[in-house]
């Protein structure tokens, strides 16, 4: 692994995002629940996917946002060209 440390917010960034995907599982049985019972026609099924996909969304960017940057060159390091 590397030496790259998270800052705090990255920290809590990679939290929100373990709870978004652990929220994404129980909404996709209820998505397929709601599938399965009512049909495709009935307004709940749409919404159940739209929440699926919105967690899902949401675990994608706030895992990028959590990753550890690498630190920057130094100001004073020669410019190539």
């Amino acid at each position: 692994m590397s030496d790259l440390k998270r800052h705090i917010g990255q920290k809590v960034a990679l939290a929100t995002a373990v709870f978004c995907a652990l929220l994404a599982l129980p909404a996709f049985g209820l998505f397929v629940w709601l599938w399965m019972e009512r049909g495709l026609a009935d307004t709940w099924v749409p919404s159940a996917l739209a929440a699926v996909g919105f967690l899902g969304a949401c675990t994608v960017v706030l895992y990028v946002i959590s990753r550890p940057q690498p630190p920057l060159p130094n100001e004073d390091a020669a410019v190539d060209g």
